[in-house]
């Protein structure tokens, strides 16, 4: 099901606060499998072996054009992904195979976290109700099919949902009574609260009211809470940072949701930040408070659990050999994102590349939780982003999102790459060339071609004349009245050439008959047409979901 355009107001962005910590609270679901450790081995295989293939720019889904991305997860069906576009609302994306992507959620819903796993996936965030918004969760039925939204009882329009986790004892979502988060002075009509609020629900069942834990914040800086469900129960953590900069760190488990208990002592004292829960267990990342003399700096420790309840910390993260890029101190490296995958976990993040001073991509993968390898940041062109946000498997097929550094022109957002990885081989894209990449309907606001197999176009334009009061050619509604057509036929470099063959404006400049007609392809699903040698803007294949081309251009 394809949703309406978010344009509408069906998502928003995360409201306030830093958008992007370094160390994620993004928590990516997958299912548990039946058998032995030793048959899961057998059959399952190593997230080492994953070959990767960074997808080029010009065939990269329209939905990832200057995302933000915050979550990136899968079900049993699909791949998801939660994130922010340039300029636009916050958005839930969905695709099959990693290559061709699709908007997808409920109506009406403001989703600030989803939490997947094999039978589907739930979505927190917030939905309209009596003049203001509300905490709720969503749980699909299907693809791109979700139940009614379910209000969380007890919330006001101040929760900030900031945690979701699901898992084999139900489900937990956390919020905090103090938002919206980066405003620093509270509206009148939205109370500005202190404390966690934890909703829990068993597996099916529904949410009663929150668990309430104290926890301060101040109003430009919401808590940084890690989110985890799985066999044992449930680990909820947070700091908390109050009006004069003092901090405090919560630690919550429990084994059903309804009862829980401070275990401050978990995880040597330090603060928590991305988890997955998979076929072999959990994996949770910790992490010290950095200083002030060194802010961002720290030294993370992979902790992993399986079949025990007990926590043990793994073996020091590896930084990598050179000569590849990124190979730096740990204190320098820092992961955003945990998944797990077929045969064990991947951990995605950031390390400074000493020789450039700037960061780069870095991806490590483990087998248990406890042993973690880094893969190749040349090889795999991660440098050419400043972090990776995550990653998730569906079928052997792998993906991974990074971001990286914004252009110097502040009308372009900062680029969003996607990277596809198979189990052992090399995954094979199969590139389009020729007609193939172009062919379909391309639009902007004013404007529209449609290219057929054969190269045959038809152009169409806003005349900006009203048929009630001009004659013709001139736009009658929904129809543009500028038009002509003509041929294409590709060139060496990729590009399509030809010429407009017939055309109702043959006096105006650019729209006569047998004037040059070139189009070339543009990230992120666009191409742009030049006539007579006039640019005539960026077309989409998007519509009204691609920013670039609702707004005006020349």
């Amino acid at each position: 099901m394809r949703a309406a355009p978010a344009a509408q107001g069906r998502f928003r962005p995360r409201r306030g606060g830093r958008f992007l910590a370094p160390v994620a609270a993004a928590l990516l679901l997958v299912p548990a499998c039946q058998g032995s450790e030793g048959s899961r081995k057998d059959r399952e295989p190593d997230p080492a072996s994953i070959q990767w293939v960074r997808v080029p720019q010009e065939d990269t889904s329209y939905v990832f054009h200057g995302l933000q991305p915050l979550q990136v997860t899968a079900t049993s069906t699909e791949f998801l992904v939660l994130g922010v576009p340039y300029r636009r609302t916050g958005g839930l994306y969905g695709s099959r195979d990693g290559r061709t992507w699709y908007e997808t959620g409920p109506e009406a819903a403001f989703v600030d976290r989803v939490a997947a796993t094999a039978d589907g996936a739930t979505l927190a965030g917030t939905v309209p109700n009596a003049d203001t918004v509300v905490p709720a969760v969503w749980r699909s039925t299907g693809k791109g099919k979700w139940r009614p939204a379910e209000i969380l009882a007890g919330g006001g329009p101040s929760d900030e949902v900031l945690g979701l986790a699901r898992g084999p004892r139900g489900t937990v979502v956390v919020a905090h009574d103090g938002g919206p988060f980066g405003e620093e002075e509270p509206s009148g009509d939205s109370y500005r609260g202190e404390s966690l609020r934890l909703w829990t629900a068993a597996d099916g069942g529904s949410f009663g009211r929150p668990h309430v834990v104290p926890c301060p914040a101040r109003p430009a800086l919401e808590p940084q809470v890690s989110v985890l469900a799985d066999a044992h129960g449930f680990v909820v953590s947070a700091q908390c940072t109050d009006d004069a900069f003092e901090s405090k760190r919560v630690v919550l488990t429990s084994a059903d949701g309804k009862t829980w208990k401070s275990r401050p002592e978990l995880f040597r004292g330090e603060l928590n930040g991305a988890g997955a829960t998979g076929p072999r267990g959990s994996v949770l990342i910790s992490h010290p408070e950095s200083s002030d003399e060194e802010p961002g700096v720290y030294v993370s420790t992979f902790w992993s659990r399986g079949g025990e309840e007990t926590w043990t910390a793994g073996e020091p993260m590896d930084v990598g050999r050179l000569p590849d890029r990124g190979v730096t101190p740990r204190k320098l490296q820092s992961v955003n994102g945990v998944s797990a995958v077929a045969g064990g976990y991947i951990a995605s993040g950031r390390a400074l590349d000493p020789l450039h001073g700037q960061p780069v991509g870095a991806l490590w993968t483990s087998a248990d939780g406890r042993r973690w390898t880094k893969a190749p940041t040349g090889k795999n062109l991660f440098h050419e982003v400043y972090a990776l946000y995550g990653a998730a498997e569906l079928d052997g097929t792998v993906i991974a999102l990074g971001v990286g550094a914004a252009p110097d022109s502040s009308e372009e957002p900062a680029p969003t790459r996607l990277w596809i990885g198979r189990y052992g081989a090399r995954p094979a894209l199969g590139r389009p060339s020729g007609l193939a990449p172009f062919v379909g309907t391309w639009t902007w606001s004013h404007g529209s071609i449609v290219i057929d197999p054969e190269g045959r176009f038809t152009y169409r334009w806003r005349l900006y004349r009203d048929c009630a009061t001009e004659p013709a050619p001139c736009d009658n509604g929904p129809e543009w009245g500028g038009k002509a057509t003509g041929k294409l036929a590709p060139d060496a470099s990729g590009r399509l050439r030809g010429r407009l063959e017939t055309t109702n404006r043959p006096d105006e400049e650019g729209y006569r008959e047998n004037a040059a007609v070139e189009l070339r392809r543009e990230p992120y699903g666009a191409i742009r047409m030049t006539v007579a040698g006039r640019p005539h803007g960026i077309f989409c294949s998007g519509g009204e979901a691609d920013s670039r081309c609702v707004v005006s251009h020349g």
